[in-house]
């Protein structure tokens, strides 16, 4: 991974995990206000039924004339009984000061529930619970909340993290077969552009023409003219009109031979024609690159001096080469723009895919055939109508 690459990855993930930390923030904030009303509930709850408790405990003393004993019976909840001024009676409070004019209040530690009796009982005037378990209770849920929080805020980074590497791989990947692309560009327009150049120092030096010479020079330009075409439909095909018109398909598969018998003729291949007249209404240089193409490719990729058999009989076009062949795995990969199975061979990687494009547009059957090593077949079906 590139300088560039670990910097978009951390900066996606620090905005991913960032957004994803203020929203579970959000949603802790809210549980919390939610969780901290139920808790107050049910802290005042326990609190008002023991100063119930207390008061009917008073009560049972004073009517059967008995002492009362001081006995709150809870190890979670203090209590004190005060006078009517204020004075303690019986009392197991933490704090000393209570603030006996409220109903209720809480400081940072406790929680306060004061039940004004309307008849004194036992001189007893004032109920007082104090109650530490609410407090307890929402240091516990901040706690909780963080952990949750923190562990939600870990899960999302890795989870955005081996997202980021998933979505990233593609990227990479196509960015290398581009880069493999202009390289391999770069390299296949320099060959037939330096053989131009030496064909053409040549014919200076020389004063009768060589007829061998003028032969490179044509091989050269058509491999160059082979190229541009490919480049051409690849840069401006969502740009250029489409012009459909009737025209013998034999006529324009015998035009494209005739292009490349030069280029065969370098290697010793020969191409072997079986036409039959074949009148379809398409783009017809579009049809031509498709059949150029499929040509180049053949020729590419053949044994030298093999035949490369051209069939085109009932709207069905096959061309059959003896070569390399193509794997059963890498059949389907083939057609993808920039994918080439065969680093040795010169080519972009990109005849396939216009190859495909073309078929896609005009309802073309495209069907491939192939034996690792010994040949490959493919085989166009032009719909009739």
């Amino acid at each position: 991974m590139n300088s560039q690459e670990r910097k978009a990855l951390v900066s996606f993930l620090a905005i991913y995990i960032l957004s994803a930390m203020v929203l579970v923030s959000i949603i802790g904030v809210f549980y919390y206000n939610k969780e901290i009303v139920s808790i107050d509930n049910q802290c005042s709850i326990e609190m008002s039924n023991k100063a119930m408790w207390i008061e009917k405990e008073l009560m049972h003393a004073q009517m059967e004339n008995k002492e009362y004993k001081f006995n709150t019976n809870s190890k979670t909840l203090s209590v004190g009984l005060f006078d009517k001024d204020g004075n303690v009676l019986h009392s197991n409070l933490d704090t000393k000061k209570i603030y006996l004019s409220k109903k209720a209040y809480k400081n940072n530690t406790h929680e306060y529930h004061i039940d004004r009796l309307k008849t004194p009982l036992l001189d007893v005037s004032y109920i007082v619970v104090e109650g530490s378990e609410g407090a307890k209770e929402k240091f516990k849920l901040i706690i909780l909340i963080g952990l949750v929080v923190l562990a939600s805020v870990v899960f999302i980074g890795f989870t955005g993290y081996f997202l980021s590497r998933l979505l990233i791989a593609p990227i990479k990947s196509r960015m290398e077969k581009l880069n493999c692309f202009i390289k391999d560009s770069a390299h296949d327009i320099n060959t037939p552009v330096s053989a131009l150049m030496m064909s053409v120092s040549s014919l200076k030096a020389k004063g009768d023409i060589d007829k061998r010479v003028v032969n490179h020079i044509s091989i050269s330009a058509k491999l160059i003219s082979q190229i541009y075409n490919s480049l051409s439909f690849i840069a401006f095909n969502d740009k250029d009109e489409v012009l459909d018109e009737e025209f013998d398909l034999s006529e324009l598969v015998r035009e494209s031979v005739r292009f490349f018998d030069e280029i065969a003729g370098m290697r010793g291949n020969v191409i072997l024609c079986e036409l039959e007249p074949t009148t379809i209404n398409m783009d017809r240089s579009r049809i031509q690159k498709v059949i150029n193409n499929l040509i180049s490719n053949a020729l590419k990729y053949s044994y030298a001096k093999t035949e490369v058999k051209i069939v085109l009989k009932n709207h069905i076009f096959s061309i059959e080469d003896k070569g390399i062949g193509i794997a059963e795995d890498d059949q389907k990969a083939i057609f993808d723009r920039y994918e080439r199975k065969s680093k040795e061979i010169g080519g972009f990687g990109i005849g396939l895919d216009i190859v495909k494009s073309v078929c896609y547009t005009y309802g073309i059957d495209i069907k491939l055939e192939s034996k690792l090593k010994e040949e490959t077949t493919f085989y166009l079906k032009f719909p009739t109508k």
